[in-house]
């Protein structure tokens, strides 16, 4: 019997470890990915209208082109 509950201990701490970890990793991730997209809506706000911007990342390309708020400055 005590066998039993130790293994089933073991089980669980093992299981809330794994559990900690996928937390901590995710979160991670989206930190990483709210800090990439802050700065470069940090760099894209000071542009002027009519800019273009391009950032090239593995596995992605972003492409932003500042404009006039409420629809095309040529109408």
């Amino acid at each position: 019997m005590p066998e039993t509950a130790i293994g089933l201990a073991a089980l669980g701490a093992i299981l809330s470890a794994r559990l900690l970890y996928q937390w901590i990793r995710s979160r991670t991730q989206v930190q990483s990915v709210r800090l990439t997209q802050q700065g470069t809506s940090d760099r894209v706000r000071d542009l002027p209208p009519g800019s273009k911007v391009t950032e090239r990342r593995v596995g992605e390309e972003l492409r932003i082109e500042v404009g006039i708020v409420g629809g095309d400055a040529r109408e």
